[in-house]
């Protein structure tokens, strides 16, 4: 169950869990909120889901079809992602008695995951970061796993760089540097913004691509950023792609200059494509990218980024090298099969408890 339709990183966590369980001889059954990307993804790989209204009295609805459905179809374990589908599955637990798994993707306040501790139910941390918040909320380690989100983009074949500067209007000698996620003041793009406004003073073939869309509001906020700065021929947004192998395929460095992250998917996704990630130092950012080994972990200030950024595009070698190292790492830790395994392996312990 999750309760959003949107393309993010929780919502490309339920498809890649989804398909690869299927994959493997398991029964899964999807609920989702509504239209969007994650049902049309499903509804693409023949993977049953259902669309239910899940606001306001909605979400009885939702509770009434889920403990009607793992009756029916016996269903072993209720998997649930995001805070409103923790409070169904839970109420869906107490009814049923069926074990209920709960993915934390997001920092919250919300007391749910404390009532969730219980017999044989689990807490899914995607961060160890996340796992000391729930511990600080009064949840049991004793409840709590942390599992780190995978990747499948390590087996997608390369693609060439000049086609998609070719497509993006982008000239062959620039260098990318992008940020790949919602376009918003939290992600980080203002800062971006200003700090790429000092890299362009060393660096003339530096160019900006944010991929991801442009969340409503900010548009003016961008807009400002840009003018002051001068960069509207500096800097690309592609809106919302499906294509990110191909992009970041065409990118010299990815940033990640977020003010909080509970884990990193888009970090994951580009040391995927061998490329070196400059992230915030926050959340759960410092778990996925190693400092001076597979990227540059800063300060959320624009002259930290853009030393960071200016370091990986003057050192031509180092920048390769680093990317080299994150595919490694993702290779050892973050890929979408181990991700499964550990999910096999807590179901299976829930259900045996």
């Amino acid at each position: 169950m999750c309760s959003s339709s949107a393309v993010s990183g929780a919502e490309r966590h339920v498809y890649a869990l989804s398909t690869n369980l299927r994959q493997r001889g398991h029964y899964v059954q999807v609920i989702t909120p509504g239209p969007g990307w994650l049902p049309t993804a499903l509804f693409e790989e023949e993977i049953p889901h259902n669309q239910i209204g899940m606001r306001g009295k909605g979400w009885l609805n939702t509770l009434g079809y889920t403990v009607n459905q793992i009756r029916k179809q016996k269903i072993d374990v209720v998997h649930t992602h995001l805070t409103r589908t923790a409070y169904i599955g839970h109420a869906a637990g107490l009814i049923t008695r069926v074990p209920i798994i709960t993915s934390v993707h997001i920092a919250n306040n919300d007391n749910i995951y404390r009532r969730l501790a219980r017999k044989h139910n689990r807490l899914i941390a995607v961060s160890d970061f996340v796992r000391g918040m729930l511990h600080g909320r009064g949840v049991p380690d004793r409840f709590i796993d942390t599992v780190y989100n995978g990747t499948d983009l390590l087996d997608v074949p390369h693609t060439d760089p000049q086609v998609t500067k070719n497509s993006l209007g982008i000239p062959q000698d620039k260098k990318i540097v992008s940020i790949v996620g919602r376009v918003c003041r939290e992600k980080g793009h203002v800062e971006m913004i200003r700090a790429m406004r000092n890299v362009a003073q060393e660096h003339g073939d530096a160019h900006l691509m944010f991929v991801g869309r442009v969340v409503p509001g900010f548009e003016g906020e961008l807009e400002h950023e840009l003018s002051a700065a001068n960069l509207h021929h500096r800097v690309t947004l592609t809106g919302e792609r499906q294509d990110i192998p191909a992009l970041l395929d065409a990118v010299s460095i990815s940033a990640m200059p977020s003010y909080i992250e509970t884990f990193g998917v888009a970090a994951v996704e580009a040391m995927a494509r061998s490329k070196p990630v400059v992230a915030s130092r926050v959340g759960g950012l410092p778990e996925v990218v190693n400092d001076g080994h597979t990227g540059i972990l800063v300060d959320l200030e624009p002259d930290d980024i853009a030393k960071a950024v200016s370091y990986l595009l003057t050192n031509d070698n180092e920048r390769e090298a680093m990317g080299i190292r994150a595919r490694q790492a993702v290779e050892e830790r973050f890929t979408t099969q181990r991700m499964v395994d550990r999910f096999e392996a807590i179901y299976g312990k829930a259900v045996r408890s």
